[in-house]
């Protein structure tokens, strides 16, 4: 009797053994809009899709507890609907984690995680892109209410790209801390392509030896490979267009006439301020990027005007008083502005060879050019160095 007794005993433990779970996900969500009985989801990712595996419906005060009994090792999401995940990371050293959702309207950005390095590391990442993003979007109201003052928006586009340059140094670092572990997938996203393509190699590269023949590896690699394709075809196209623009414009050729209305209806050409270095500055009231560079092309002005140097202003716009409007409003102090007020359509395209703005050019007293496209630090350098050596 006492060793079927026993028997009896160690089968019980066995079965009990047997239904516990080989990880359990503990966890808090903020239910402020969320219906009763919400359900969240642990997907795993197969063929470039994320399907539900799993799933817990959340108390009323947000709690639940998901207990996954088949272990699992790798990348999967947890979210409550297939737009709002975020990745978990399940090995045989993860037994409990414990989710904290601080925020159910972004859902998957504002948690944190613990019981997991992985995890709570790729949280720690999310965070800091979820605070960027609540920076910039305040900083885009405060830009919009002052969007007729140029030295207030000059400073909170400075307080933007300082805040993106922490980003990405804090991205840096990020990347080094974490090679080897499968927090590396949280950076993929905020790597651009056309700008850092060697680095996106990188971390592919790392992803690759971490996480080899994963869903996550082939289609980093699969997007690589586009993205190379689409960027050969259009380092093709900038290439014929900066022969096209090298054809227009050469350096140390003649600048095309320019011969426009100005505000008062009286045209100026800009052979007109031959004996002077001037700055073709091609524009428009609407352009973001043009009015915050106005800022720096006004301080310059104002820093040579008295050697020489002259600004002549080409407006993209098609409304004559929003044109006028920004020109008293950023301090263009000087004469020479022109428009035809045909925006897209006008003939300056043609003559200039230009498809953005702002765009620039300046020549020489003799009317040659001696640059394109100079902006900010750039322009700024280049008129040093004209004024240095005169």
């Amino acid at each position: 009797m006492k060793k079927l007794s026993l028997y009896i005993i160690v089968l019980f433990a066995l079965l009990n053994c047997e239904k516990q779970a080989n990880h359990v996900i503990n966890g808090s969500v903020d239910m402020i809009g969320l219906a009763e009985n919400q359900q969240v989801y642990l997907y795993a990712l197969e063929d470039k899709f994320l399907t539900p595996i799993d799933s817990v419906v959340l108390s009323k005060e947000g709690k639940f507890t998901l207990n996954i009994k088949e272990p699992k090792k790798g990348v999967f999401h947890f979210g409550s609907s297939l737009r709002n995940t975020f990745p978990i990371v399940l090995d045989s050293e993860t037994n409990e984690m414990n989710l904290d959702i601080k925020n159910n309207q972004q859902f998957a950005m504002d948690y944190s995680v613990s019981g997991s390095k992985s995890s709570a590391q790729i949280s720690e990442f999310y965070n800091k892109v979820y605070d960027m993003m609540i920076f910039n979007q305040k900083k885009s109201e405060e830009r919009n209410l002052v969007s007729n003052n140029p030295q207030s928006m000059a400073s909170i586009e400075i307080q933007m790209m300082k805040k993106n340059q922490d980003f990405l140094e804090y991205r840096k670092n990020y990347i080094e801390t974490n090679k080897g572990s499968e927090a590396l997938i949280a950076v993929i996203a905020k790597i651009d392509p056309n700008s850092e393509m060697e680095l996106l190699k990188e971390v592919a590269e790392d992803i690759n030896k971490t996480l080899p023949n994963s869903p996550y590896a082939t289609s980093l690699n699969e997007d690589i490979k586009r993205l190379e394709e689409q960027l050969a075809v259009q380092m093709e196209q900038q290439k014929k267009m900066d022969e096209k623009m090298n054809a227009m414009l050469p350096i140390g050729g003649m600048a095309p006439e320019l011969d426009f209305p100005s505000p008062n209806g009286k045209n100026i050409k800009l052979s007109s301020l031959r004996g002077k270095i001037v700055l073709i500055d091609f524009w428009a009231s609407w352009c973001r990027p043009c009015r915050a560079e106005n800022p720096n092309v006004v301080r310059l002005y104002n820093q040579y005007k008295s050697k020489g140097f002259e600004v002549y202003s080409f407006s993209l716009d098609n409304d004559k008083s929003k044109w006028e409007e920004a020109i008293k409003a950023d301090g263009l102090v000087w004469n020479s502005h022109t428009s035809d007020l045909k925006q897209w359509q006008t003939e300056a395209i043609n003559i200039y060879g230009f498809g953005s703005i702002p765009f620039t050019v300046l020549i020489d007293r003799k009317g040659k050019v001696l640059a394109r496209g100079l902006r900010g630090v750039e322009l700024e350098e280049k008129l040093n160095e004209i004024f240095e050596n005169e």
